[in-house]
């Protein structure tokens, strides 16, 4: 069978299975308020605030959700909207109609997070479009920025408008498991048929480690709230995933989960002896998997070394030159290496130009939002994530007993994102921006918290 129509055959099919879901969790939503069932009552008497009916627009919005989830866990459907662009618009597209119908057809949009998140969401917006506008690659940077904004505070606020209940996350974590289940199958089919983990998801094995780290929330729900058949199901997802990160040869998805496995321990999620019981046969298990991989990618003139090295540097002598709205999402750099020195002692210059020339980006969120987008964007942002870690953080010590989702199970996460988008330009990815978004929009809103608990 033909490469095309076979994956057309496995992702139809896989559409099938999960769309089913997605229409059991709109069903379950609107049969919110009566459900029978032991351990969905317990969970559904558990939420803040009353059960009213969902609306018919509600229902829409939840299911525009849904639909967006699945397309970008698959990136299927892929629709070209716009030729010749290498943006996902079609799904950056889902991402602002999810948001654009949660705002609308919901009835509390407003009370799920306060003026100031909203006027900051704004402001991030207006950013990106006067930097988009002012770049020398105007249209393209423009719906490249369209893409950025939508899913970021899609994600984030469809997180805050329809996950605000602690029935909602529970399904929500199921709904995510299945997903989570079907990339990893999908990833280790394409590696059997094709030897490659790209073959049925995407062009590149890097987004595909990244959704699978930031889908890991669900797994790691299951486990954290404890239980035999919630253990052995989210810790063999876990160790499906890990297979995928061996198999595709991702080295800074093989370390990251040692990263994550520590600071589980520090939060005294894992004892100390079983910490020790994971790590010894992993560590065997990376060493032996860096033992074999291939000399040049480990050698410091390997291309992915001296990039990202010299693109510190590099990023830096851009920012400074274009300091207030950068250059424009993914504007060409090629002549800001005209008065610029190499500093990594492994590259010549005419190497680096031709690497630029290429990759164009930093391969390094943070870079690329200081160099593209400019320094208020940039710190702008990073004070968003340093209050919602901080809020995330304090949750950790004064957990809501009422909230399905432990606060470890969004933490450790969205640090793996964190850690992988030091490799990779992860939030100009709509699909991996979607779910790191979400995650952050699930962290608990202050006031819908404390009436929660009061």
């Amino acid at each position: 069978m033909p490469r095309d129509t076979f994956l057309f055959s496995v992702s139809y099919e896989n559409m099938c299975y999960v769309s089913l879901a997605c229409r059991q969790q709109v069903l379950f939503f609107d049969k919110e308020s009566n459900l029978d069932t032991s351990m969905t009552q317990e969970i559904v008497t558990s939420d803040s605030g009353s059960h009213e009916p969902v609306s018919t627009g509600e229902k829409f919005a939840i299911l525009l959700f849904a639909i967006t989830c699945i397309q970008a866990a698959f990136l299927q459907p892929e629709i070209t909207i716009v030729y010749g662009e290498r943006a996902k618009l079609f799904t950056g597209l889902l991402c602002a109609l999810s948001l654009v119908a949660s705002v609308l057809f919901v009835r509390r949009p407003l009370k799920c997070g306060s003026l100031l998140e909203i006027g900051i969401s704004v402001l991030l917006g207006v950013i990106i479009a006067l930097s988009g506008l002012m770049s020398a690659t105007a249209f393209s940077s423009s719906l490249r920025g369209l893409v950025v904004i939508a899913s970021a505070a899609g994600g984030f606020w469809c997180a805050r408008i329809l996950l605000h209940s602690s029935s909602r996350q529970a399904l929500f974590t199921k709904f995510c498991l299945v997903l989570l289940a079907a990339i990893v199958l999908l990833a280790i089919l394409g590696q059997i048929i094709a030897g490659d983990i790209v073959y049925f998801l995407d062009v590149n094995k890097h987004p595909i480690a990244c959704r699978i780290l930031l889908l890991w929330f669900a797994p790691l729900a299951l486990i954290l709230r404890g239980g035999k058949t919630n253990t052995i199901v989210g810790v063999s997802l876990l160790c499906l995933s890990y297979v995928v990160f061996l198999a595709g040869n991702l080295r800074s998805a093989v370390l990251i989960p040692i990263v994550l496995g520590i600071m589980a321990a520090l939060f005294r999620a894992i004892k100390p002896r079983h910490l020790v019981a994971i790590l010894v046969p992993l560590s065997l298990i990376v060493g032996t998997f860096f033992h074999f991989l291939p000399k040049e990618k480990i050698e410091l003139e390997y291309e992915p070394a001296y990039y990202r090295a010299e693109n510190y540097p590099f990023s830096w002598h851009i920012a400074k030159k274009n300091p207030i709205l950068g250059i424009g999402l993914r504007s060409p750099r090629d002549g800001y290496l005209e008065d610029y020195e190499i500093k990594y002692p492994y590259v010549t210059k005419e190497k680096f130009r031709e690497s630029v020339s290429f990759i164009v980006t930093s391969e390094n969120v943070f870079l690329n939002f200081m160099v593209d987008l400019g320094f208020p964007f940039l710190i702008l942002y990073l004070a968003c994530l340093v209050v919602l870690l901080t809020r995330l953080m304090r949750s950790l010590r004064r957990p809501n007993p009422r909230s399905y989702l432990p606060p470890l199970a969004l933490l450790l996460p969205i640090t793996a994102g964190l850690l992988d988008f030091q490799i990779l330009d992860g939030l100009l990815h709509p699909h991996i921006s979607w779910y790191f978004h979400i995650l952050l929009g699930m962290i608990a809103y202050p006031a819908l918290e404390q009436k929660a608990m009061d």
